[in-house]
């Protein structure tokens, strides 16, 4: 078992470090051949490597090392190692990647209409970052900032990366036309939403409330053919005040559509109410069912 659990662990971190090389990869790519070319802004270290390129013709790659190693620096300082330990990797990777693919002969992709450049950028860098916070990690930039903040201020960190990234956007309008501004600010929340759907992909499940006079049949073919979990719910009707017992289960989505025609096969007037979950944490989803678990 131990040998189980350890295997388990090397597997985990396999997966965290290709996590990591993969989004951070993809958002460098994005940022050289996408942000950089057309002139479209970001936040966090990105976003000011971006304006010191605009400006004084700075590589990006130098700005963003120097920025996340004086972060690095200062929340090692203020937060202590473990800050040190769990983004000096990450968030060093980014910028040797950026470097790495500006030094490429490669052309960025020839892309006539603006609207699908912003998407397409937006979706990589989104899709990148969703990977690497997924995997533990972080790019470094207005995320290390927010944390710093919040040690010495108590500032939640989300208002300090929000406040953070809306100034750096903002300043774009000093240098930049109103449209490509606007251009920014709508890969920005792109971005965000890929970040979001790559964060909780894979881990959506489906909860089921059903109310069933067959509900012991119900409940064991959850247990024996769905192998779901189950909860018994203690219920009363409103109207009549008959009590029963509902059953409470998550499943994988992909079970949905036979669990429905078992139960209706088993009582075709049994109620069902299907709700998507995010996140599902415990036995039989975050580790591995108990064998003798019911």
């Amino acid at each position: 078992m131990r040998g189980k659990i350890i295997n388990k662990k090397n597997v985990r971190r396999i997966k965290n470090i290709l996590g990591l090389l993969a989004g951070n990869f993809l958002l460098a790519f994005s940022v050289n051949y996408f942000y950089i070319p057309n002139n479209i802004m970001n936040g966090g270290a990105t976003g000011i490597a971006l304006i010191m390129y605009r400006f004084f013709d700075i590589n990006t790659s130098v700005t963003i090392f120097i920025i996340n190693g004086c972060l690095l620096a200062l929340g090692t300082f203020t937060v202590g190692k473990t800050f040190l330990f769990s983004t000096a990797f990450s968030s060093m990777l980014y910028p040797v990647f950026l470097g790495l693919l500006a030094l490429t002969p490669i052309s960025p992709p020839i892309i006539g209409d603006t609207m699908v450049r912003i998407l397409c950028g937006g979706a990589l860098a989104g899709t990148g970052i969703g990977l690497v916070i997924r995997s533990g990690g972080s790019t470094g930039g207005s995320d290390e900032l927010a944390v710093i903040l919040n040690k010495l201020t108590s500032y939640p960190v989300s208002t300090v990366m929000t406040l953070t990234d809306t100034a750096i956007l903002l300043s774009g309008l000093f240098f930049l036309n109103l449209e490509t501004v606007i251009y920014s600010i709508i890969s920005m929340l792109i971005e965000i939403y890929s970040i979001n759907r790559v964060m909780i992909a894979g881990k959506r499940k489906i909860q089921l409330f059903i109310i069933t006079k067959a509900h012991e049949e119900v409940k064991r073919m959850l247990l024996d053919k769905a192998k779901a979990g189950v909860t018994l719910i203690r219920t009363e009707s409103g109207y009549l005040g008959v009590e029963s017992e509902a059953i409470m289960c998550i499943i994988h989505g992909r079970k949905l559509h036979k669990i429905e025609e078992d139960v209706y096969r088993i009582d075709a007037e049994a109620f069902i109410t299907i709700t998507e979950i995010k996140e599902v944490y415990g036995n039989g989803f975050s580790w591995e069912r108990d064998k003798g678990a019911v």
